[in-house]
């Protein structure tokens, strides 16, 4: 008797294992497919996800920002939803934009190039510098 339950209860074990394994194996395939959503669902997403709603961007941006002497100029940042925030690094070293959530982050921008963020959602965003944190901002999306 005690044989049957252990058998009955492996047997179990194995089914469960497999039936695991094989939705595993089937959600993989759909999670790939939905990974590029454009970047309005992007951002909606993110939002609603407490994600800040935000995407790195290379394209020409609309509101510029200097990085000088280890420091965003200008700090407060005013954008609107959509205009991409384009990081200009005048710098001797390389620096990000990284929202303090780190939902969010530029590359890596190295010196005399540029990258940029763009938010779907309007918000005040603190963000840093990832590789030298005692540079700081605040990013306010109308």
């Amino acid at each position: 008797m005690r044989n049957r339950a252990l058998v009955g209860l492996s047997a179990g074990a194995i089914l469960l294992l497999a039936a695991c394994s094989s939705s595993a194996a089937t959600s993989a395939p759909s999670a790939a497919a939905s990974a590029a959503p454009s970047v309005e669902a992007s951002a909606a997403a993110s939002s609603a996800a407490g994600g800040g709603a935000c995407s790195e961007s290379s394209a020409a941006g609309q509101v510029a920002v200097s990085i000088k002497n280890f420091a965003f100029g200008p700090a407060a940042i005013q954008a609107k939803v959509g205009q991409i925030i384009a990081f200009t690094n005048n710098d001797s070293a390389p620096h990000t934009a990284t929202l303090d959530d780190g939902t969010c982050t530029t590359g890596t921008i190295s010196p005399g190039s540029s990258d940029g963020l763009v938010f779907g959602a309007p918000g005040s965003y603190p963000f840093h510098c990832k590789i030298h944190t005692s540079m700081k901002g605040t990013i306010t999306v109308s």
